[in-house]
């Protein structure tokens, strides 16, 4: 299930919203991607940029999916398929380039007339599950959590040294992949229940930086137990409509949850 909601500061200055969201499922294989435009002047179409990212994500690692059988071999394949993404979304940026020529303005002072991909920069997170395997994928800020059956959350993915709080690793930067962070993880090992991402619109939001993904972690399997599934999805909008009102960024959460989480 995923939702987005777009942010009191784009509606203030009448930005379209900067985020995207896809999701995926047949049998017990799904796939989710979340991607946050950075919605800075110079990255003046990077709603677009999101938009490709989150396609371009979703459709290569479908074609992964059915080889996602052994956790040894994993890693290599979703990295492999990373590559595949930046490749694809630079591919679609380049079409929909073709198709939308920069205006004169946006080549002199929006600067794409140095660098045509600036302009649609955008992170990316993204996850996929094949039977009890799951991997995650991530350029950029946002957050990537897994919660296990006692309701304990942990984070897959290693930290990237490059996010300060105000700039942030990104698909349209030299060498994305210098930015990827990988994760292969045994659902059944971990015991994991429930995994969810969202871009950084939801926890910038948050008092408590370090515990409210422990938190909503929790919450999710709790709520998904006591009232179900279905109730979750239903309140989904209204739990990101605070955090896109009061931090003012647009809020994206994509949930992923396996079927024996009752």
């Amino acid at each position: 299930m995923s939702g987005s909601r777009i942010g009191s500061v784009h509606v203030r200055d009448g930005l379209p919203i900067q985020d995207a969201v896809l999701t995926w499922s047949e049998g017990d294989a799904a796939v989710v991607a979340v991607a946050d435009g950075h919605g800075h002047r110079l990255h003046f179409r990077s709603d677009t940029g999101a938009a490709l990212a989150a396609v371009s994500a979703v459709e290569e690692l479908r074609r992964v999916v059915p080889r996602l059988t052994d956790p040894a071999t994993a890693d290599e394949i979703v990295t492999a398929a990373a590559a595949s993404i930046v490749e694809t979304w630079r591919t679609k940026v380049a079409h929909h380039r073709e198709a939308n020529p920069f205006s004169e303005a946006e080549l002199t002072t929006g600067g794409a007339a140095d660098d045509p991909l600036r302009p649609y920069g955008t992170t990316l997170l993204a996850a996929a599950v094949a039977g009890d395997l799951m991997v995650f994928l991530q350029i950029g800020d946002g957050d990537t959590v897994m919660v296990d059956a006692r309701g304990e959350a942990s984070r897959p993915l290693p930290d990237d040294p490059d996010l300060d709080g105000v700039r942030t690793s990104s698909l349209v930067q030299p060498d994305p992949l210098r930015s990827l962070r990988v994760s292969v993880v045994d659902a059944r090992v971990e015991e994991i229940v429930l995994a969810f991402l969202c871009s950084d619109g939801f926890g910038g939001s948050r008092v408590d930086a370090d515990g409210w993904w422990r938190q909503t972690g929790q919450q999710l399997v709790d709520f998904g137990r006591s009232r179900g599934l279905d109730w979750v999805r239903d309140q989904l909008p209204e739990w990101l409509e605070e955090p896109a009102q009061v931090g003012g960024d647009d809020t994206t959460m994509a949930i992923l949850v396996r079927t024996h989480l009752s």
